[in-house]
C-alpha cells in the first residue's frame, strides 16, 4: 500500500500548491510589478530625449532642436540682475542736516550779537568763539566777521539765512556741492554789505553749505526688486534650434543642452520620475477595472500572468515597429499590430476588459511611437491605437470560428484607416497625398498583422494556460476528433447517448446564464470513460446479454464506478482542457449507485453492504456547467426509459431528479440557486418535450419492458 499513499500525498500536494498559487495576493502583486518593470524599459528610450556627447569648438553633427519649453534659469538671472543694476541709487533730502546748519549759522550770529553780559568781549574773543563754531576758516575771515558793526549783524543774519535756507532747500548732493556754492555766492552779490562783510559772509555760507541729500537705501532696494520682479523668464521654446547641424558648438550651446539635459553627462532623473508616476497610474487604472469590474479574473492569478503576458507581447510588438521609424518611413508605427493584444483579450478573457485594454495601449503607443522630439506624447498613435484596438475586440464578440479572427483583423484595420484619413484631413499642414497613401497602406496591415499574430499565440494561450477559449470549444466539438471518433465507434450508444445530453446541457445552461457551449461540448465527452468497457453499459448492449447479470454486484459497481476516472485518465492523454476534464469527473458527483447497491444489500443482507462503497467517488460538481451536465445526463437516461414519454411522467422525471440530487447534497459546492434549478427544469421539460413529442399508438405497438434508469448499466 505505501507506493501508493505517497503519489496521491505528493499529487495533493502539487494541487494545494497550484490552488495556493493561483489565489495569493503577493503572487498578483508581483505579476503586476512585473508589467510595470517590463514596461518601464520598454517605454523608457521613447521618454528619455535624445542625449549628445558635444564641448565647445566642436562641430555639431545634426541640427539639435529643445524637446521641451523651459525657463532658461542662467539667462534668466542674468537678465534679472541687469534691470536692477539698471535702476539707479535713490536719494531723499535729510531736512535734519539743513536745521543743523541753519543752527550753526544762528550761533555765529548770536556769538556776533552777543548778549547783554557778552557785550564786553573784545574782538579777539570773538575770534576764537567763532573759530570753535566755524572751524577751517581763513582768519580773515573770522577777523571780519568779529568786526561786523552790531547795527549791521541783524541785516546780515537775514541775508545770510535766507541765502543759506534757499540753496539747503533745494538740495545739495555731494556731486553738486561747488555748484551750490556757486549759486549761494551769486546771491550774495545782491545784498547790500561792505566788501569785507560781503566777504566774510560769502565764506561762512559756502562753509555752511554741505551736501544734505543721502542715498536711500531702502527705495532703492524695493524699487530694483520691483524692476527684478519685471522681468519675464528667459524661455527655451520647444523647437527652438540650440545649435544648428554643422555648426561650430559655443558654450553658450553647451550652456543651453546643460539646462535641458541633452549633454551626455547629464542624468534628467526628472524623466525617470514622471514614467515612474505614468506607469503606476496605469497599472492603477487596470488593477481597479480588473477589481471591480472583472472580480473572477482577479481573483484567479492564472488569469493575471495571462494578462501580463498579453501586455507584453503586444508592448513588444509595438517596439519592434517603433525601431523601424525614421525619416523615409515616418509613418511606419501606424502598421503596428495595435489590437493584437485586444483580440487576444477579447478571445481568451472578456470583451469589455479588451476595450480597456485598448485604451490603456493607446496610450503606450502615444510615447512609443513619439519619434518627433517635440512631442512628448503622440496623440495620432493614440487615436489609430485606440480605434483599432476596440473594433478588433468588438467584432470578436461572439466568434465561432478561427477565420472570423481574420475578418475580426480586417474590420480592425478599416476602423484604424478611417482614423488615419480623419486625422489627415483634420491638420492641413500634412496634405501631402503620397503620405496620406503611405499612412494608409501601413493603417491596413496592422490589422491583418494583428489577425496573424492573434492567430498564431491564440493555440499557444491555449495550451500553456488550459484554457478553453469558444474557438478552442468548437474545435473540440467537432465530431472528427479522435476521441469522438472513438466513442462513436466503439461505444455509439453512449455517444447517442451524449449528444441528446449536450442539447439538454447547452440549453440548460443559457436559460441560467451559463456558459452554453462549455456545457455541451463537457457533454460531449463526460462518457468518454465508457469507451473502455463499453459492453458494461445498458445502452451500447444491443441484442446482447447483460454482463451485469454473470458478475457479483460488488465488480459490477466497480466496473460503472470507474468510468469517470477512466475518462479523466483519457482526456489527460488526449491534452483536453481541464473545463472539459472537470465535468468528465464531476458529473456524477458522489451519487449513490442504486440498482447495485440494492442488488447486494438482497445478496450480502442489510448490514453486511456498506452505503459509502456504492457512491461515486466524485467530486461534487464545482461549477454550474458540471452540475447541469449531471442533471442532464441523469434525466436523459431516465426519459429514454419511459415507455409512454409523455409531457406530464417528463417533467415529473425531471423534477424527481433534481429533487434527488439538491436532496443529496450534489449541489452543495457550486452556486446554483433554488430559481435557477426551477428555470433548468423549464429548460430540459421543453427541450425533452421537443424530442420526445407525442405520438399515436399503433394497437400493434407493444411497449418494451423498459429498464429501471439506474440499473448499473447506463452511468
Amino acid at each position: 500500500m505505501e507506493p501508493k499513499v505517497k503519489p496521491n500525498t505528493a499529487r495533493r500536494k502539487q494541487s494545494s500548491f497550484a490552488s495556493g498559487w493561483r489565489s495569493s495576493a503577493w503572487a498578483r502583486f508581483a505579476l503586476y510589478v512585473a508589467i510595470g518593470i517590463v514596461s518601464y524599459f520598454l517605454l523608457l528610450n521613447p521618454v528619455l530625449p535624445k542625449q549628445y556627447d558635444l564641448e565647445p569648438g566642436a562641430v555639431s553633427p545634426e541640427t539639435i532642436v529643445a524637446p521641451v519649453t523651459k525657463i532658461d534659469q542662467q539667462a534668466t538671472e542674468q537678465a534679472r540682475q541687469e534691470a536692477a543694476q539698471s535702476v539707479p541709487l535713490q536719494y531723499r533730502q535729510d531736512e535734519q542736516i539743513t536745521n543743523r546748519q541753519l543752527e550753526r549759522l544762528e550761533r555765529v550770529f548770536d556769538q556776533l550779537q552777543g548778549k547783554p553780559e557778552k557785550s564786553s568781549l573784545s574782538e579777539a574773543e570773538k575770534v576764537q568763539r567763532l573759530r570753535s563754531l566755524i572751524p577751517a576758516m581763513p582768519d580773515e575771515v573770522y577777523t571780519a566777521l568779529a568786526g561786523i558793526p552790531e547795527k549791521e549783524i541783524q541785516d546780515v543774519r537775514s541775508a545770510s539765512r535766507k541765502v543759506l535756507q534757499q540753496v539747503l532747500s533745494e538740495g545739495v548732493r555731494p556731486a553738486q556741492l561747488v555748484q551750490k556754492r556757486e549759486q549761494a555766492e551769486q546771491l550774495l552779490k545782491d545784498v547790500p554789505l561792505r566788501k569785507d562783510a560781503r566777504k566774510a559772509v560769502r565764506e561762512l555760507v559756502r562753509t555752511l553749505i554741505v551736501p544734505n541729500v543721502v542715498v536711500d537705501q531702502a527705495l532703492t532696494d524695493a524699487l530694483r526688486e520691483t524692476a527684478r520682479e519685471s522681468v519675464k523668464p528667459v524661455v527655451i521654446q520647444k523647437g527652438d534650434v540650440i545649435v544648428a547641424a554643422g555648426e561650430v558648438v559655443t558654450e553658450e550651446n553647451i550652456r543651453k543642452l546643460k539646462e535641458l539635459g541633452l549633454l551626455l553627462q547629464n542624468l534628467n532623473h526628472r524623466f525617470y520620475a514622471g514614467l515612474t508616476l505614468f506607469l503606476l497610474i496605469w497599472l492603477a487604472l487596470l488593477y481597479i477595472f480588473v477589481h471591480r469590474f472583472h472580480r473572477e479574473i482577479h481573483d484567479d492569478n492564472r488569469n493575471v500572468l495571462m494578462m501580463a503576458a498579453v501586455v507584453i507581447l503586444n508592448l513588444l510588438a509595438m517596439k519592434v515597429v517603433s525601431l523601424g521609424q525614421g525619416l523615409e518611413w515616418a509613418m511606419v508605427g501606424y502598421c503596428a499590430p495595435f489590437a493584437f493584444g485586444t483580440m487576444l483579450i477579447a478571445l481568451l478573457l472578456d470583451t469589455r476588459l479588451a476595450i480597456w485594454f485598448g485604451v490603456l495601449f493607446s496610450l503606450a503607443a502615444g510615447i512609443l511611437f513619439n519619434d518627433e522630439q517635440l512631442l512628448l506624447f503622440d496623440y495620432r498613435y493614440g487615436l489609430v491605437a485606440l480605434v483599432s484596438g476596440t473594433a478588433g475586440a468588438l467584432s470578436l464578440a461572439g466568434v465561432r470560428n478561427r477565420p472570423s479572427i481574420l475578418r475580426a483583423g480586417l474590420f480592425a484595420s478599416l476602423s484604424g484607416t478611417v482614423a488615419i484619413v480623419a486625422l489627415h484631413l483634420l491638420m492641413s499642414a500634412e496634405g501631402d497625398l503620397r503620405l496620406l497613401l503611405q499612412s494608409v497602406g501601413f493603417g491596413l496591415l496592422s490589422g491583418l498583422l494583428s489577425a496573424v499574430l492573434t492567430i498564431g499565440f491564440l493555440s499557444l494561450f491555449e495550451t500553456a494556460f488550459d484554457i478553453l477559449s469558444p474557438l478552442r470549444l468548437l474545435e473540440l466539438s467537432n465530431p472528427n476528433h479522435p476521441l469522438l471518433r472513438k466513442l462513436l465507434v466503439e461505444a455509439p450508444g453512449t455517444y447517442h447517448h451524449s449528444v441528446m445530453v449536450a442539447n439538454l446541457a447547452e440549453a440548460a445552461a443559457e436559460a441560467i446564464g451559463a456558459d452554453g457551449l462549455l456545457a455541451r461540448v463537457g457533454a460531449y465527452y463526460h462518457d468518454i470513460g465508457k469507451t473502455k468497457r463499453p459492453q458494461f453499459y445498458i445502452e451500447n448492449q444491443m441484442q446482447m446479454e447483460n454482463p451485469h447479470d454473470k458478475i457479483s454486484p460488488h465488480l459490477s459497481k466497480t466496473i460503472i464506478l470507474s468510468h469517470p476516472k477512466d475518462g479523466v485518465e483519457m482526456l489527460e492523454e488526449h491534452r483536453i482542457p481541464k473545463p472539459i476534464r472537470d465535468i468528465a469527473a464531476q458529473h456524477h458527483g458522489t451519487t449513490l449507485l442504486k440498482y447495485f447497491y440494492h442488488k447486494a444489500k438482497e445478496i450480502n443482507g442489510e448490514n453486511q453492504v456498506l452505503e459509502e462503497d456504492f457512491r461515486y467517488p466524485g467530486p461534487k460538481a464545482q461549477f454550474k456547467e458540471a452540475a447541469i451536465v449531471g442533471i442532464a445526463d441523469g434525466i436523459e437516461a431516465a426519459v429514454r426509459s419511459l415507455s409512454r414519454p409523455t409531457p406530464g411522467r417528463i417533467e415529473s422525471i425531471v423534477r424527481k431528479v433534481i429533487r434527488e440530487r439538491l436532496e443529496d447534497g450534489q449541489f452543495n459546492d457550486c452556486d446554483l440557486t433554488m430559481k435557477e434549478l426551477e428555470l433548468i427544469a423549464q429548460s430540459m421539460c421543453e427541450t425533452l418535450q421537443g424530442i420526445f413529442h407525442v405520438r399515436i399508438e399503433y394497437p400493434e405497438e407493444v411497449s418494451g419492458k423498459g429498464k429501471d434508469v439506474k440499473n448499473g448499466a447506463v452511468g
